[in-house]
Formats: C-alpha cells, structure tokens, sequence
C-alpha cells in the first residue's frame, strides 16, 4: 500500500508539472471527440491529416490526440465504419494547442435499408475498435455484452473464436486461448494482472465472480506488443471500466428475474449506472473532472446433479471360483464413484467507480475502482459408493465385488470470494512526447467453510473374517465366505453408473440401509486463500517522422511486479470423532429420496442425512466428539504454500507507418525472482518400526495398521530468471477497409503456484495426493500470426487467419494411480490395495500449437422485405497440436486444445425488437495425461443454444427475456474414451425476464 500511495504521489506531481512548464517544443497539437449525431462517442475512429501518415485512431472515450504538428493550415480526414467520411481545415498554431469535436452522419448510401440498431450499433464501435489496433485482438463493447444472455465474463468471452471456457455451476468460470492452457492467457483490468483466486490456486481468477455488466469492454489481444506483460503465450484478455463521457447526466436501471428449472427457483438480478462530467472550462470544455458508476447484484437459487468416477483402475476379472480370467487382464472397473446433489444460493455483487481529473485536454488523471465478490451458500449431498476388493466377471458386461463400503455424506459449504482492484493511472503531451505512469493494487481472495459430516457402512468383506460394526443376530459379527459377491455394476459402460446389492444379511436389513451407517467423522474443512500484486509502471513516446514523411512512435518504458499469494487452512479446520455409542444415519434421515429424477432422470439419489440434524446434535453434545490432533494438524500442514514473485521489465519499441504498411518492432526484458514455501508432510503408523521404509511397513497384523503419526518438515525454493521476448509484427492496408497483419512475436508463461511450490496436499477422503514440482520451468513459445480482414461498410467482417505456436518446456499436468514404491506415499499393508491417485504437473520436451480462425459478420440487408433486418453473427477456430512428455508416451495432443471450436447467431433486429437465437460449440480436449492413453481424462464437446429477444416500449424503457442452455447440455469429462465416466453434471434450464431503463 505505500508503494502504491508514494507511486499516485509521483504521478499527480508529474503531471501538474508538466502541464505547467511542458517541453519547449515548436510544434502544436490537435485534439478533441469524435461523436454521432446524437452525441454517442465513436471510438477507433481514424484521424489523419490528409496526404500524411501522421495521424492516431480514438479512444474508448471518443478522445483523440495527433501531436507534433507543424503550424499553419492543415486539413484532417476522419473516417468511421458506417459513417460518412469528414473532411476539415484547420490552423495549427506553434506550441498551440487546437481542440476540436467531429461530428459524424450515418452513411445513408453504404447502409441502405439497414436498420442501425441498438445491437448494429455495438458491433460498429467494437469493429472500428478492432481496426484501428496495432495488434491482433477482439473487442466486445458493453453494447455487444449485452446482446447475448451472458451474466458473467466468461459467458461472455465464450461468444468470440479460439475461446474455450470451462464451467462451473452451470456458469463459464475459466477461460483458454487457442488451445493453450488456462495459465498461458493473462488475465487483467485496466491493463493489469489480476491474482487467482480459485480453488486449486491457479494464477488466474474464476472469471464468474465479475458480472460483465459492470464493465464498458473487453480486449482480447492474441499478439502481444512489447509493452504488454510478457507472461501470456496465448494473449491477454483485459476488462476496461468505463469512465463518464457526457456533460449531460446518463443514469441506466435494470431489474429482472427468472426460472431454474433444476431445482425449481427464482433468482433476482439488479443492476445501474451513473456517468456525469463536471465543471467545463476553457482549457477543457468537456469538463475538468468526471465520476461514473456501475453497480450489479445477481442471486439465484441453483444446484446441480453430479457423477463423479475418478478411481478406474486396470484389474483382472475373475469366475464365480475365484480364479483369473485369461484375457481380461487390464479391464479397467471404477472402484470409487459418488453422486452429488446440491442446492443452494449463489450471489455475485459487482461495481465500479472511476474518477478522473483533466485540467485541461491534453493531461487527465484517472483513479478506478472495481470490486466484486460471488457468495456460494449450499447444502450438499454426496452418496460414494467403494468397490476395493476383487471383481468378478458376472456375464452381460456386468462387473461384481466381493467388497464394498457406502458413505453418505452431507456438507455445509460456504465459499466466499472477492477482489478489489484500483487503478491510479496518469498521462500528458507535451510537443511530441507523451508520457504516462501508473500504479495498481489487487487483492483477490477464496475463503471456504466446508463442515462435513460423513456417515459410513461396516467394510463389507466377503473373506471368512469379522465384519467390524455388524451383529449376526446372535452377538457376534457376520462373516461372509470368500468369493461371494456382494454388489454389481449392471453396466460399467455408462455415463450412469449404479450398483446393484447381490447379498442381504440375514437380520438389519441391506448393506446400504440407513441404519446400517453411523457417523464415522465430522470434517471442518476452513481454508483460505489470498493473492496480492502491486505494480508500478511508467512509459514515454516520442513521435517523429522518416524522411519528414513517415509518421513514427519511438516508445519505451519500464514495470514492476510484486505478487504475492498464501494458502493455508483456518484454526477452526478440525476433524472431530464421535466416542460412545455409534450415532445411526437413521437418526438423522431428512428424506428417503432426495431425487427420483437424478442426472435428468437417469437415476434416483437415495436417502441423505438431515444437516440442521447433525449440527444440532453436535452443538448440543460437545462431549460426544473428540478432537482428531494428527489429522487436523497434518491436514493443515499439508495445505500451507506461499509464494513471492517480483517481476521488473522493460521495452523499447518503435512503430512506423509507411504509407500503407504499419512496421513495430521491439523487444522486451523481464526478470523475475521467486521465493517459495511449503510443507513435506508424511504420515506413519506411531506403533510401527520406523526403522522399516520410513514407518511405512508395520511388521505383523496388517489389518490393524493405522497413520496415527506425522512428520512436517518446511520445504522452500528460490528461482532466477530472464526472459528476452522479441517482438516484429506489420499492418498493411489493402483497400480502405482490407487489412492484412503479420506477426512474429515471443512470450512466456509461469506454472500456476500450487504446480511449483514444494508441497504436498493428501485428501485420504478421495485418496488423491497433489504434489508441487519446485524444479518447473517457465514455458517460452515462439508465435506466428497472419490474418485478413476486410470491414464491411454495412458494419460487419470478413476475416481469415492462421497461427503457429512452438512452445518449449510446456507444462501438464499428469495423473494416475501412484505405482512407484519408492514414493514415501506409496501405501503398504493393508492399505496397498487402495493407492492414492498422484497429480504432479511436470515439464514436457515441446510442442506446437497451430490453426485457422475465421469470422463472418453481417446484416443480411440484400434478402427482401422485412427479412433484411436479419444480422448473422459466426466464428470458427480449427486447432491441432503436438506435444511431447517423455519417449513413453511420443507425440500427444496438447491438454487444453479442442480442435474445433465456434458460435453461430441468428438474430432479427429492428429500431424496437430484437430476437435472437445462439449456439456455441467448445470441442473436446485433454485435460489431464494419465500414466497411459487409457489415463488420459478427456472433456467432451458441448453445444449450448441460448435464446433471448427484447423490446423497447418507449425511448428509455426495454423489455427482455432469455433462455440460456436450453437443451439442457451437460458437462461431461471421461476416462481414456466416453465409456468410462469420469465426470457428468447438469445444471438445467435457466429463464430470465426483466425490464432496462435509461434515462
């Protein structure tokens, strides 16, 4: 925080400085709006004086600036898809300084009959954005936001080509860029980098928590230049907070509300704005300062109805006698799968506030606030069911057990995020320089409650012994003769998996009765986790000409980073153990059935224990439970990283426009120091002899080994390095409106921090054991990129590219059953049959990446009648790829790449109705490598169709209504093929309908 208030200190005296002494330079300066005929700002608009090179495109404020101009007349050009060119004469004085607004008509030839629409409208301004780029990237305008039926910035991101989003709830939650992984794209605000905040601590944040109705646009750049951040190979996607524009007030208010279809709720969606400019002078006419303020509450009650199967392991089958079957080695049978039902509320808060200062129109001083924080209050239900033991071929792809265990579960979950990010940012002109400096504070932060109550059966086990917890009806324990099998799969080779009972004890019911269960543990599961990054920047250009003719920017400027992130486990996470008599399920039932129409009727759920119940009692009987020391205190331990990064760059760059041809070249230098911190944590049994494989080998009765002890012990690491990223990329003007682009550009991606932090992290519920990789090494991608585009002058485009990625060092993430014995959490005795699942992410050799990306945009203004009111929206993005892991596996396919990816939108849209029916399709991909192709866990391609129309009343009052995913498509992830299910959920229908004011 000092860092930041010393940096805002620097940047306000720089400025009122220099706008008092400046620099002694002879030239003057032109500046000023470029807006409609209705006073709505045009941004990208082309300012150029006419028969030059030297000229610059508007801002997202309508604002321009063309600097260094010789005095006497000179006369500007203006152009603007849509609109008819402007043509001016204007005297230029010495050391003055010229302010003049544009403003610009329809062109009523180039858009005949078409409509221009609310929706037409915003597809101009983000094209003629997109144009006037020096890079590669996309723009969606608040306009373009708000067409689709998108709530969040994922949804919305989901819309444009070579995006592929991941979901959550429903929601899009995570996004990748052209195949990549989720950690090569930067996301940021403002033009800085926002901290993770996600559950597993990847780098980037859960891009659910921000309601993209906050926000005025949205970049996403796939080339960098060499001022932008280096760390994204794939691109950077940056959220722009809008700032007011007008002397006139703008006050917008939307209020809507819907139908889950699922769980059978109402959800509540409020949103407003505020944009005004004070106080116009002469030096400034739009005003010397300005305050605008959005504002966004969304809450709705929603759930979702989950498979999870992430234990398949290869096994031999066997006969009815117990003997192997010749041929079946390698049959992979899921040994642990779960049904989750959730429900619960899901809130998301969202605002921004920027003030700015410009004294007059050639200084401006802007402080942004952006806030958000999405609020998940649920009640889980978790039935799993554990086939451990042998498994015997029952005839008709049935699959039968001779040992199964069932745990219900029942979670009070509680997650809380939020972040704030403000942004104090500063520039002026003086002559032909421009100078800019800023500093930028975001604290992201994940805090979960997650208490767990877990009942469980006895461990029925058919091999001749007693059966712990059970009573034969005569005292003593029931015992099953070896090779009886107790349950079957009907089908192991479904998305629906189910079991099936085979054996009934004599007394106290079935297998998986309620009062077969009794608590076994109550699990607090409190974590939280921080990020933190303070940047502090500073850039200068200077503009020049080639030859007095060529229009140039020699720019340079320097950056540092100075990340920050923690994860720890809260005091209150305890595990607690109930002594005494067992407390039954039944006791605690809430309902017999908690869904007869499971998976969208696939399956019925079952009883569920009742969650007020059981934390009743607990709160009432405090002395029924004991304090579990070595799990608390292990989990805690296992849980713990912190991470520092301190990240200082620099770049020259200079670009030149030769006639047609746009020239940047640049390089860039970033040098980064890291300091890691962790925990190696082992467990053993305290009555074993610690002098056999570390504790792990107890010596006699197997049966009776426990991990009732553990050792700590802190693990850090330090790194080094430098990366030098090169930069050349060209922009050549075919036509007026025909752009071609070329570029080659470099950049780096770090591993996300749990990857690389020396930790480990063991959840014995799930048998899965994360370990970090301290020697990861920073992927480095060398980037090719060609792309055409031609703007039609009836406002859509035409475009077409291809791009090439070579990428050394990648990083994957690789996951399968742990194997190596020499592992210190490799599981011995009577637990060797029931290994944990390893993920450790690891560096690959190399890979490369390529594709084609093309986009089709257009009114259909030539179909007759009322027909030419239709506005077709589409992109499509082929990727391929090849990475190579180790010389097991040879060439794979890079996780995280879908090969085909794409939208499609219909709409129909005239002054007051707009209808519009869209689809988007992410293909399969990767997600993570196991220990063989049949390891490898694939997420499967989904189309969503959404449909939404709206209509406006009066000149401030529309109505809406949408219907999102209304084919109900799930999120499926399987196992080596679609087969074996690893991860199924559906979320349902949802419908929206409400009214938007604006005035």
């Amino acid at each position: 925080m000092k860092i930041l208030l010393k940096t805002g200190v620097i940047i306000v005296m720089l400025l009122l400085c220099t706008t008092t002494f400046g620099y002694s330079q002879g030239k003057g300066i032109l500046t000023g709006k470029v807006i409609d005929n209705n006073g709505e700002v045009l941004p990208g608009a082309s300012v150029v004086v006419k028969g030059t090179t030297i000229g610059t495109a508007s801002d997202l404020n309508g604002y321009y600036m063309v600097n260094g101009l010789e005095s006497g007349k000179i006369t500007i050009v203006v152009k603007y898809l849509g609109f008819d060119d402007v043509e001016q004469t204007i005297e230029v004085k010495a050391k003055g300084t010229v302010n003049k607004d544009f403003v610009m008509m329809e062109n009523a030839k180039a858009l005949g009959e078409v409509v221009v629409s609310g929706m037409v409208a915003g597809q101009q301004r983000a094209l003629n954005q997109q144009k006037a780029a020096d890079n590669m990237m996309q723009v969606v305008s608040s306009d373009e936001m708000g067409r689709f039926p998108d709530l969040n910035v994922a949804e919305a991101l989901q819309r444009l080509s070579g995006v592929t989003i991941s979901r959550s709830r429903g929601e899009g939650s995570g996004v990748q860029l052209r195949g990549t992984p989720a950690n090569f794209v930067n996301i940021q605000v403002n033009g800085e980098q926002m901290m993770g905040s996600t559950e597993d601590g990847s780098r980037n944040t859960t891009l659910d928590v921000i309601p993209s109705d906050i926000l005025s646009s949205m970049e996403v750049q796939k080339t960098l230049l060499p001022s932008n951040d280096g760390d994204a190979i794939a691109g950077v996607i940056n959220m722009r907070t809008g700032t007011a524009r007008s002397l006139k007030p703008r006050t917008s208010i939307d209020l809507s509300s819907g139908y889950n279809v699922l769980r059978e709720k109402m959800p509540v969606n409020v949103k407003a704005g505020f944009q005004k400019r004070f106080f116009p002078s002469d030096k400034n006419p739009d005003g010397l300062f300005g305050i605008a303020v959005n504002a966004s509450y969304y809450k709705t009650n929603n759930g979702y109805d989950r498979l999870e199967a992430d234990r398949w392991r290869a096994n031999t089958l066997l006969d009815e006698k117990g003997n192997k079957i010749e041929g079946t080695e390698g049959t992979y049978v899921p040994t642990d799968f779960r049904y989750r039902y959730q429900e619960g509320s899901r809130t998301r808060t969202g605002g921004t506030i920027t003030l700015d200062y410009a004294p007059d129109v050639k200084s401006k001083i802007v402080l942004s606030f952006m806030y958000n924080r999405r609020d998940d209050n649920d009640t889980r239900y978790r039935r799993r069911i554990r086939y451990r033991g042998s498994f015997f071929d029952m005839g008709d792809g049935k699959i039968g057990t001779d040992r199964i265990t069932t745990v219900m579960q029942v979670t009070d979950q509680r997650i809380k995020l939020d972040n704030y990010n403000i942004n104090l940012d500063g520039e002026t002109t003086q002559g032909n320089w421009k100078l800019d400096a800023g500093t930028f504070l975001n604290i992201s932060r994940r805090k979960g409650v997650n208490p767990q109550f877990n009942f469980e059966t006895p461990d029925w086990r058919a091999n001749g012994k007693d059966i712990k917890g059970t009573d034969d009806g005569n005292g003593k324990p029931i015992q099953i003769k070896k090779n009886t099998v107790l349950a079957q799969l009907p089908s192991f080779a479904t998305k629906y998996l189910a079991s099936e009972n085979l054996y009934t004890p004599a007394v106290g019911g079935a297998m998986d009765d309620p009062s077969r269960f009794s608590l076994k543990n109550i699990e607090n599961n409190d974590n939280q986790l921080n990020g933190r990054n303070i940047t502090v920047r500073g850039n200068a250009a200077l503009s020049y000409l080639i030859n007095d003719d060529f229009a140039s920017t020699f720019s340079f400027g320097a950056k540092g980073k100075f990340m920050f992130n923690e994860r720890y486990r809260l005091a209150s996470s305890t595990e607690l153990t109930p002594n005494g008599d067992p407390l039954y399920f039944s006791d605690f039932l809430y309902k017999n059935e908690v869904s007869s129409n499971f998976l969208n009727g696939n399956l019925n759920f079952g009883p569920a224990p009742s969650l007020s119940k059981v934390k009743d009692f607990l709160n009432q009987n405090p002395d029924r439970f004991n304090l579990n020391e070595h799990k608390t205190n292990y989990r805690r331990d296992a849980h713990f990283y912190e991470g520092v990064e301190n990240v200082v760059a620099g770049y020259v760059m200079n670009k030149s426009q030769f006639n047609k041809l746009m020239v940047i070249v640049g390089v860039r230098l970033e040098s980064t120091h890291v300091d890691y911190k962790a925990n190696r944590v082992f467990q053993y049994d305290a009555n074993a002899d610690p002098n056999v494989n570390g504790g792990q080998l107890p010596g006699s009765d197997p049966e009776n080994y426990q991990y009732t002890a553990y050792t700590s012990t802190p693990a850090d690491s330090s790194m080094n390095y430098t990366m030098v990223l090169p930069n050349i990329q060209f922009k050549y003007d075919l036509a007026k409106n025909t752009i071609l682009r070329l570029a080659w550009t470099t950049g780096y991606s770090r591993p996300n921090l749990p990857e690389i932090v020396p930790s480990i992290d063991i959840n014995d519920e799930t048998r899965k054991l994360l370990m970090g990789n301290p020697a990861l090494k920073p992927a480095y991608a060398h980037n090719l990129d060609l792309l055409f585009e031609h703007y039609l002058q009836k406002v859509g485009l035409l475009s077409g590219g291809v791009f090439y990625k070579h990428i050394d060092k990648f990083l994957y993430r690789s996951e399968g059953l742990l194997t190596d014995i020499s592992n210190p959490y490799y599981k011995h005795g009577a637990e060797a049959d029931n290994q944990y699942i390893l993920t450790q992410p690891q560096n690959g050799k190399n890979a490369y990446v390529y594709g084609a990306e093309l986009t089709f945009n257009s009114t259909l203004y030539f179909l007759p009648g009322f027909l030419k009111n239709l506005v077709f929206t589409s992109n499509y993005t082929y990727t391929n790829s090849k990475a190579t892991t180790d010389a097991s596996r040879g060439k794979l396919r890079l996780p995280g790449q879908a090969e085909h990816t794409g939208n499609i939108a219909l709409s129909y849209s005239t002054e007051k109705l707009t209808l519009q029916a869209s689809a988007n399709y992410n293909g399969e991909f990767t997600y993570a490598l196991g220990s063989n192709s049949e390891e490898d866990l694939w997420v499967d391609k989904r189309w969503q169709l959404d449909l939404n129309g709206s209509y406006r009343i009066t000149k401030g009052l529309t109505v809406y209504a949408e219907a999102t995913n209304i084919l109900n498509a799930p999120a499926f992830i399987y196992m080596g093929n679609k087969s074996r299910v690893y991860d199924l959920e559906y979320t349902g229908v949802f419908l929206r309908t409400g009214f938007s004011y604006r005035f």
